[in-house]
């Protein structure tokens, strides 16, 4: 829904643009997952720049369950609890979350983001940021889990964290 509005007060005329804000089913978070994917693997495939870096092709990452699930996790977590950062309420790393629940890594890395509504604007995002954008690109890395969790606090916005590693032989 879109709408425009004029709102007069005194000598003040505003113009009212409103767009609902439509955020994503639970149900869609398979759909989701497997967009972001799939666009992650063609940023990788075609190469791209990355701040001031260039960054060759790089192999296709292969979606990982347990790493969806831990970035679930982290991002429920933030959710519900509003705050946005890298480590969690309990001092752990994103190394550290997905080393608890078994997942042996040789390396980890983690992209997040608050307020995307799609797959296309959440890589996009990540994408235009060098770092996120490293992340990405990093031919080391083989699997990826990603996930969203709604805010339920003071902030009412989407939280997604990707998680990116290269899991032990």
């Amino acid at each position: 829904m879109n709408d425009i509005g004029v709102y007069q007060r005194g000598s003040d005329t505003w113009l009212i643009l409103a767009s609902a804000y439509v955020v994503p089913a639970p149900s869609q978070a398979p759909v989701l997952a497997s967009r972001t994917l799939e666009l992650v693997n063609e940023v990788r495939a075609r190469g791209t720049r990355c701040g001031a870096r260039s960054f060759q092709p790089a192999p296709p990452v292969k979606f990982s369950g347990t790493l969806a699930s831990v970035a679930f996790g982290h991002a429920a977590d933030m959710a519900t609890h509003n705050y946005f950062e890298h480590e969690d309420l309990q001092g752990r790393s994103p190394a550290e979350r997905v080393r608890a629940v078994g997942y042996k890594e040789k390396l980890v890395g983690e992209n997040i983001a608050y307020g995307p509504k799609s797959a296309e604007e959440v890589v996009q995002g990540w994408l235009s940021s060098p770092g996120h954008c490293e992340n990405i690109m990093d031919p080391r890395f083989a699997e990826m889990g990603i996930a969203y969790a709604m805010g339920r606090a003071s902030k009412h916005g989407l939280y997604w964290v990707q998680l990116l590693a290269d899991p032990q032989a």
